[in-house]
């Protein structure tokens, strides 16, 4: 059975830290991540981190996060590979319109339809914006993992239970 990760960017894989980081100097250090118009690296122990559940579970990535928005599937290749990430999204989320202005619950509509579109069964979703509240069609709420921002995905005991969780271990 496949195993997917839908995944967000900001917060998760780039801190806190790393969006304040100076774009200017950053670009200045790095001309190709400027000419994609890329604002920052990613956090190295994120990444660590990431590439992790991925050998331990071999799951697929579905973009969520809005840099799905700027980069096509190619561009993002490049971006996920420049970081250090051992796969790169195969697939992104629609983009719907809920037309109620909330992030959160556009994301978890998103989500669900690619859910319910291509009938996935084993999946997990990684964000720091609660949208698990939102998320209707799964009534799964242990298939959600929040981040805090400024720690991204190496928060304490996260990656175990990502991996646990996506390996059906109880």
């Amino acid at each position: 059975m496949r195993k997917v990760i839908f995944l967000d960017i900001d917060g998760v894989l780039a801190t806190d830290n790393e969006f304040m980081r100076n774009r200017e100097k950053f670009w200045k250090k790095h001309p190709d991540m400027e000419e994609l118009k890329v604002p920052y690296p990613w956090n190295e122990g994120a990444v660590k981190v990431f590439n992790e559940i991925l050998d331990e579970t071999g799951a697929i990535i579905v973009l969520t996060s809005d840099w799905r928005l700027h980069w096509n599937l190619d561009e993002l290749k490049g971006i996920f590979t420049w970081n250090g990430v051992k796969k790169h999204p195969i697939a992104v989320t629609g983009d719907i319109f809920i037309g109620t202005g909330n992030l959160e619950m556009t994301r978890a509509g998103e989500i669900e339809e690619y859910i319910r579109d291509w009938d996935i069964k084993n999946y997990v979703v990684i964000d720091d914006l609660n949208i698990g509240k939102y998320m209707k069609l799964t009534g799964d709420e242990d298939k959600f993992f929040i981040t805090r921002s400024g720690q991204g995905i190496k928060q304490t005991g996260l990656k175990d239970k990502i991996i646990k969780k996506l390996n059906n271990v109880d």
